[in-house]
């Protein structure tokens, strides 16, 4: 399998490459309203010099949530690169990324429960609860949280539960658990070898059904400048 991810959801943007049995992965950072030029990214992991776009077999990116016009950009190039070359593409939730990257750090039965939040550019961030098991089911619908609702939320209450994203990192969150990894990102290599499971249980995924989430009205960008 040759699978290549990008995602660019933030002020970060990382791709990554299954190559059979090995992964190669490169990140850089930027302002958020810029994104590095393409190419320099497909070359970082050997594509164009070693190995050919064609010789992909697959291509995933973040799907979202996150800044509106990272996700929009990367979207719209993915989507092009699949339909010229005729292979699936893939949308990962970037919620599901760093949910997946926090299980990694933790015994797998020491939590019930795995709680993202991603700040969003408002007064709110994104959230989603997974389960901590190997097939990281959500326990919800993805969705919009402000945090003077968190605040008074039952959410921050577990003692037992994981809680990851920079969501969580702020004064008027008080955690019970010390279950807590703020600093974790979504990054291409979690979205592609979240990717290669979905591939694996499933073979469809059409270009045209990769689209990306926002999770609200995508006219707030006036507001937040994004």
């Amino acid at each position: 399998m040759k699978l290549l991810a990008i995602d660019s959801s933030g002020n970060q943007t990382s791709i990554a490459l299954i190559y059979e049995d090995e992964i190669l992965s490169c990140l850089k950072t930027h302002a958020r309203m810029e994104r590095p030029n393409w190419n320099i990214l497909l070359e970082a992991v050997g594509i164009n010099s070693h190995i050919k776009i064609s010789d992909i077999n697959i291509f995933a990116f973040g799907r979202g949530p996150g800044s509106y016009t990272g996700i929009r950009s990367l979207a719209s190039f993915m989507k092009g690169l699949s339909w010229t070359q005729t292979k699936p593409l893939i949308g990962v939730s970037n919620l599901h990324s760093i949910a997946y990257q926090a299980l990694a750090h933790v015994n797998e039965n020491s939590a019930t429960k795995i709680n993202v939040a991603i700040k969003s550019d408002l007064d709110e961030v994104y959230f989603c609860s997974y389960s901590n098991d190997s097939e990281l089911e959500p326990q919800e619908e993805e969705r919009v949280i402000t945090y003077e609702e968190l605040e008074n939320s039952s959410l921050l209450n577990n003692v037992n539960e994981i809680y990851a994203g920079n969501g969580w990192d702020d004064s008027r969150v008080k955690l019970k658990s010390s279950k807590t990894f703020f600093n974790i990102c979504s990054e291409a290599k979690s979205i592609a070898e979240l990717a290669k499971i979905k591939f694996n249980a499933s073979d469809t995924f059409l270009p045209e059904d990769a689209n990306p989430v926002y999770l609200k009205d995508t006219n707030y960008k006036k507001i937040a400048n994004d």
